[in-house]
């Protein structure tokens, strides 16, 4: 009786420490990392108002977990969050996997990783990596009882309604991997998988996601602004000077009047307050005339290659895209008009202090963040984690030695990050952050393939 009153602690107990070490990076930041959106989603999340650039819902798991009093419960709740499901990927991988073992080896992928410093950011990203491992565990639903199912799919459910990407990622995932699961390239694999859970929550969470946006803001659109964010990738990519020298001598779009002299950038045509966006119509009133912009581009035979031509190129520009940390090193954030300074102060105060003193905004010691080790080590993981996994598994008749767990893990986490790139990089922008986000995880199968390879060396040791 005192063993099983004792199981549950002791199963607490590892979650906790293993919580507390993925956010190695927050407590040597001395506080939770911020990021320049980090404001914006804590004032919709606080405020309960709907974005009109990114879903709320990671505005609502800082409002949840913050009890209107600290963020530090917010990076808490979703690091616990993140080991739980990798810990459950990493028993599924290779059963016999110690828990010391893996606490380790997390401190180090911690800190020497995206990982850690994901986990320990403000930012809804480290769930991207959380959708695509929850999209295996439900593979294997049979391996689970009802109520692991259910917690799967919850998290799944609000990981895939955190950022806009996270959808296709998810369904464009599970598309591929059913294709190859169906070919002989993964024998068994059609026999251990069932893809309707996993898809059905897929699905469903495209439906919460409309219905909490009805709920809080009288509206079933995921997107209330997706129309601006694809003029910025016409933009960005070329095609809309393009598109709008060839047909403004016989259509008068809005953008007519101003495109030899259209901002260089989508972050220009988005927040300039001197863009034809805000003068013309702001984010709201350009629906119209700019989804008409996009519509006639996306039926131009001459412009859709344009567009699928950039957006080829930069998605495997986008797998290179991998430094630790872009865009939290800057002095910004230290300035009091910058919008994580701000939502901190005015819904945080008691907090303001170690906000202004952590290393990200230059400690008392003048002591600031330096990830250039941090980005070196993490290249050179990237790279032996690459050669490794192709030499010994996707290229070669090895794979079939691991079991077809194992198989389904490496090759849905290796479409995950394909994906990742080609969704980020085709509709939105090519950034660092965007990729950094999931690149980790291929370290991550090298750390389950060694670890495969450890139990094989002992057990043949024990053996003996």
């Amino acid at each position: 009786m005192i063993k099983i009153i004792k199981m549950p602690f002791k199963k607490l107990f590892f979650y906790i420490i293993g919580a507390f070490t993925l956010l190695i990076p927050a407590f040597y930041n001395g506080y939770p990392l911020v990021y320049s959106d980090t404001g914006s989603y804590i004032i919709n999340g606080m405020e309960l108002t709907i974005p009109k650039d990114r879903p709320i819902m990671y505005g609502l798991f800082v409002r949840l977990f913050s009890f209107n009093f600290s963020l530090w419960p917010v990076i808490f709740a979703q690091s616990l969050i993140v080991f739980y499901i990798l810990w459950r990927i990493s028993k599924l991988a290779v059963p016999s996997i110690s828990k010391r073992f893996f606490l380790i080896s997390m401190a180090l992928f911690s800190w020497f990783t995206g990982l850690g410093w994901y986990t320990s950011q403000l930012m809804p990203d480290i769930f991207t990596s959380v959708t695509l491992c929850l999209l295996v565990l439900l593979l294997f639903r049979k391996k689970y009882n009802l109520y692991e199912n259910i917690l799967f799919a919850v998290l799944l459910l609000f990981s895939i309604n955190t950022h806009f990407s996270n959808y296709l990622i998810a369904i464009a995932t599970i598309a591929i991997l059913f294709l190859i699961t169906r070919s002989t390239i993964i024998p068994q694999a059609n026999k251990e998988v069932s893809f309707r859970l996993p898809l059905l929550v897929a699905i469903l969470g495209i439906f919460i996601g409309s219905m909490t946006n009805f709920c809080i803001g009288n509206s079933f659109k995921l997107s209330q602004n997706s129309h601006v964010f694809l003029m910025g990738k016409m933009l960005d990519s070329g095609v809309l000077k393009s598109f709008l020298d060839d047909n403004c001598a016989t259509k008068k779009y809005e953008l007519c009047d101003c495109k030899d002299s259209l901002p260089e950038t989508s972050r220009m045509l988005l927040w300039d307050s001197n863009s034809p966006l805000q003068k013309k119509g702001d984010w709201k009133n350009s629906e119209d005339s700019y989804n008409q912009i996009l519509l006639d581009i996306a039926t131009s035979p001459k412009h859709a290659f344009l567009f699928l031509y950039n957006a080829a190129f930069s998605s495997v520009t986008q797998l290179f895209q991998n430094e630790v940390g872009s865009g939290i090193v800057s002095n910004w954030y230290n300035d009091p008009t910058s919008p994580p300074y701000q939502t901190v102060s005015k819904y945080f105060p008691f907090e303001l202090n170690q906000y202004k003193q952590s290393r990200q905004n230059t400690n008392l010691w003048d002591q600031n963040l330096d990830l250039t080790l941090i980005n070196f080590v993490t290249f050179l993981l990237l790279i032996a984690a690459t050669i490794t996994l192709l030499t010994q598994f996707f290229l070669s008749k090895k794979r079939l030695q691991y079991a077809t767990e194992t198989q389904i893990i490496f090759t849905s986490l290796l479409i995950g990050i394909v994906v990742n790139a080609i969704v980020t990089a085709s509709l939105a922008n090519i950034y660092d952050r965007l990729q950094a986000r999931v690149s980790w995880a291929l370290i991550f199968c090298l750390f389950l393939l060694l670890a495969h390879y450890k139990t094989r060396i002992l057990n043949t040791i024990l053996k003996k």
